[in-house]
């Protein structure tokens, strides 16, 4: 007797949808790919998608929840201080291995408005989540929107470059960096 194959559900065609953005465009991003990726057929995509149209917009708005929640899981953490918990970011998306589905929405955005927009209110979002936590520091509003930028910029310069690091390098680093940030400013 042949086992049934359990079917994927809406989010497996996102995710790969979002792997394949990130690999080998939007020009890939077709159901007979996907399909043949997923080893399914194409009316397995026709039960969660209307069109291909669709499935971009579902893409846009998958991604966004998606890192609505992992801010979420950030904040939730447990975690002594502020100090503490900045460093716990850090160290938490230094460590995350979804970042490729980032860099595919932040291309997808050079080209889709709505794509665009979603990547700039996730940017904000980050950065005002941030901003709170470099505030509850005990910074000035303006020191703690210069750390919560930089330390923002930096996470999205490691993961959307080519540079490749030491994952022991990166460690290291991502200490520094916590050190460099979290020091006071000297007074003139």
């Amino acid at each position: 007797m042949r086992a049934l194959k359990k079917p994927l559900d809406r989010d497996a065609w996102l995710r790969k949808a979002l792997d394949v953005l990130f690999l080998s465009g939007i020009v890939q991003i077709k159901v007979e790919v996907l399909a043949r990726k997923l080893k399914l057929t194409k009316g397995s995509f026709y039960w969660h998608f209307k069109d291909r149209d669709d499935l971009l917009r579902s893409m846009v708005d998958w991604w966004r929840g998606q890192q609505l929640t992992f801010i979420a899981r950030l904040a939730e953490q447990q975690v002594a201080d502020p100090a503490s918990q900045i460093r716990a970011v850090i160290n938490f998306t230094q460590h995350t291995a979804d970042s490729h589905h980032d860099v595919a929405m932040r291309e997808f955005a050079r080209f889709n408005k709505g794509a665009a927009a979603a990547v700039a209110a996730v940017d904000q979002q980050r950065v005002d989540y941030l901003s709170r936590l470099f505030r509850e520091a005990d910074f000035t509003d303006a020191e703690a929107l210069l750390r919560a930028r930089a330390l923002y910029f930096y996470q999205v310069g490691e993961y959307t470059t080519s540079l490749m690091i030491d994952p022991g390098l990166r460690d290291e680093l991502a200490e520094r960096q916590f050190k460099l940030l979290i020091c006071r400013p000297v007074e003139a």
